[in-house]
């Protein structure tokens, strides 16, 4: 038998269980009534005449007030509401664990109304009808779902490192989980299709309905797959042996382009048919809807692989009323508000107009209960406005944070992060460290460890991720932050481009540019980018990958980048493609038009032959190029001819396994 604590369930759920309980038990229609003052009544049923036979239950879910509370509660209050009921029964049912001596006390409490103390329902006498009646605890899906033996059952199933550590923050949140329409109608598509892909908003709840999802198939024996970057991690991990539910958060990221160029489209694809056709897999994906619409722009493979089928948008207007009010109550009743801070809510019912707001989304109500971050803010009396700001506003949100309670150190990092567009690597945090300090950036005088610094912001403003590898990552704690960040910061031309040149990451110059392009208020990019490339100019730091994307960019602005060219070539005279790899292709190309690298090199035709080993269909323009600038370029025609012609079978021979094109010839 489960032992339930039942601290899964507001006040509310718990008297519907409980009346769902005694219908069984004593086989007879219990009456509810609406949310309110019960008057001392939250069930009643009729013994005999409706004049002499009225039987009144009353529930208490008093789990953090205790047992002593409980009874100076019934003594004091409640057994007044029962005089003036006087009812022919009274049953009186609590989730606390009760003693004889607490049964004797209540019963004494209620005296003459309740006429037999096993009328007094307590923690042990509920789960004793729960094993009785399985059918009510399996209706009651929060409160099976935290039991201890589904827990012991998901946790021993083979559970991966990083997938049990999820499962654990999914259970945490699951008091305060809503199971709307929107959870039945997206588990009967999944069902239907073996794949989801779960859009909306931000912050409408994609990523809490999906993980609660994940929660329940692994409470039915799945094993959870979370991948994190790539779905190379899938792959990895598909066991035709197991029942298993892949899950991807944000699998586009906030840049689908990083993700297409990482042919990422393709794979998604392939592995969505594959689960389709295994009934033992099941595979959940989360992405913002605008992100979507652009990828399914971008990718013919997604147009190809009809992916609306699968797709499920949760939209705001699918929260109904009683939808919103319960998301609301249950972020309430499980926060650790204090009362002072809760009745401001309650005052002349100022609860509707946060339900009904424009700007209501869960993971904002999920921020304006958050005692912690609350109680930093506002006093109760200043509470109510703290409120109303924050949904008026609700990129706001982040402005005291971001600004005044956290160092210098740790805003140039968040900011850094959002610049990035994606996750950055802890080695990247640990450069971006020191060329903050190099920069003059950062003033402090201490050199604090990695570890120390990241604590600090984990959890409040960045989220720490760990691949199946090991390899650590940090991201935005909220996707809002970023909407903060870029209406606050991405004015600032000269503080972008520092803080640019102190990342040096590719990724944020790809970023930067097409958050520009999709925002006239913010500033010039080609005004950045003059400011960026000076900057690297008069940097003392050995170029890199970062140095050669600037030269790309630079280049459409008609700049003289003959400097960078110099420095690169003088950095690496002989080492630039083992150092920076296919880029240093073009790099080269430039060297030897500006006179800074002989053509007749020998390096040159080793940087062909090994680029043209690694090639993908884009770099075969730029090899070319460099081939028609050497003097080997008789030679080199024909191992260009061999290795391009080699590429192209390839790319067929993948086409035509990926769409199962030659299936019915022969086997591939």
């Amino acid at each position: 038998m489960t032992d339930y604590t039942f601290e899964t369930l507001n006040d509310k759920e718990f008297e519907v269980l409980t009346v769902d309980l005694l219908s069984k038990e004593f086989n007879t229609h219990i009456e509810r009534f609406k949310s309110g003052r019960d008057g001392g009544i939250d069930g009643r049923f009729f013994e005999g005449s409706v004049e002499n036979g009225v039987v009144i239950i009353q529930c208490k879910h008093w789990l953090k007030s205790g047992i002593k509370a409980l009874v100076a509660g019934c003594q004091k209050h409640e057994a007044k509401k029962v005089i003036k009921l006087n009812p022919s029964r009274y049953i009186f049912v609590t989730s606390l664990a009760l003693s004889a001596q607490n049964k004797k006390d209540i019963s004494d409490a209620f005296s003459p109304y309740i006429k037999n103390e096993s009328d007094i329902i307590g923690n042990e006498d509920i789960n004793t009808l729960l094993a009785k009646h399985p059918d009510v605890e399996r209706q009651h899906y929060k409160l099976w779902l935290a039991g201890t033996n589904v827990l012991q059952s998901i946790l021993s199933n083979d559970v991966l490192g990083r997938s049990s550590f999820q499962l654990e923050e999914i259970k945490e949140f699951l008091p305060k989980y809503v199971r709307t329409d929107n959870h039945k109608k997206a588990f009967e598509k999944l069902e239907e299709l073996g794949s989801i892909i779960i859009n909306g908003e931000p912050g409408i709840g994609k990523t809490t309905l999906a993980e609660q999802m994940c929660f329940e198939y692994a409470a039915q024996g799945y094993q959870l797959i979370v991948v994190h970057e790539s779905i190379v991690e899938a792959e990895k991990l598909y066991n035709p042996e197991l029942q298993q539910i892949f899950y991807f958060d944000d699998f586009l990221g906030s840049n689908c382009l990083l993700a297409i160029d990482a042919k990422q489209d393709s794979h998604i694809v392939s592995f969505m048919k594959r689960v389709s056709k295994d009934s033992s897999k099941r595979f959940i994906l989360t992405t913002r809807s605008n992100i979507l619409n652009q990828g399914k722009r971008l990718s013919e493979k997604f147009e190809q692989g009809n992916l609306d089928r699968n797709e499920y948008e949760i939209r705001i207007q699918s929260l109904t009323e009683f939808d919103r009010a319960q998301i609301l109550y249950n972020h309430i009743y499980f926060s650790d508000l204090s009362e002072d801070f809760i009745q401001q809510i309650y005052i002349d019912k100022r609860y509707r107009s946060i339900i009904s707001h424009k700007n209501f989304n869960p993971r904002l109500i999920e921020f304006i209960t958050d005692a912690i971050k609350v109680e930093k803010e506002a006093s109760p009396e200043g509470y109510w406005d703290y409120i109303q700001k924050s949904l008026d506003n609700p990129k706001d949100i982040w402005r005291g944070m971001i600004q005044t309670q956290i160092s210098d150190l740790d805003r140039h990092i968040v900011i850094a992060i959002v610049l990035n567009g994606s996750p950055v690597g802890e080695e990247q945090i640990d450069a971006l460290l020191i060329n903050l300090k190099e920069s003059g950036l950062d003033l402090t005088s201490e050199y604090p460890t990695i570890g120390n610094i990241m604590r600090g912001l984990v959890g409040s403003v960045l989220n720490r991720n760990i691949n199946q590898n090991g390899h650590v990552t940090y991201s935005l704690f909220n996707p809002s932050i970023d909407d903060f960040v870029i209406s606050e910061y991405f004015t600032r031309a000269d503080y972008i481009a520092k803080l640019i040149s102190c990342l040096r990451a590719t990724n944020a110059l790809n970023n930067v540019d097409r958050l520009i392009k999709s925002n006239s208020t913010l500033l010039e990019f080609d005004t950045l980018l003059i400011r960026l490339f000076q900057t690297e100019l008069d940097s003392e730091l050995t170029p890199d990958l970062y140095s050669i994307k600037l030269v790309e960019l630079t280049e459409e602005l008609k700049c003289d980048f003959s400097r960078m060219i110099k420095k690169l070539m003088d950095s690496y005279p002989n080492s630039l493609f083992e150092h920076l790899g296919k880029p240093s292709v073009k790099i080269l190309s430039i060297a030897i038009e500006q006179g800074f690298f002989s053509s007749n090199n020998p390096y040159i035709k080793h940087v062909i032959d090994e680029a043209l080993k690694v090639a993908t269909f884009e770099d075969f323009k730029n090899i070319l190029k460099l081939i028609q600038l050497s003097d080997f370029r008789n030679e080199l025609y024909f191992l260009y001819k061999e290795y391009s012609i080699e590429y192209v079978c390839s790319v067929i021979n993948d086409w035509a396994k990926s769409e199962n094109i030659l299936n019915d010839i022969y086997t591939i």
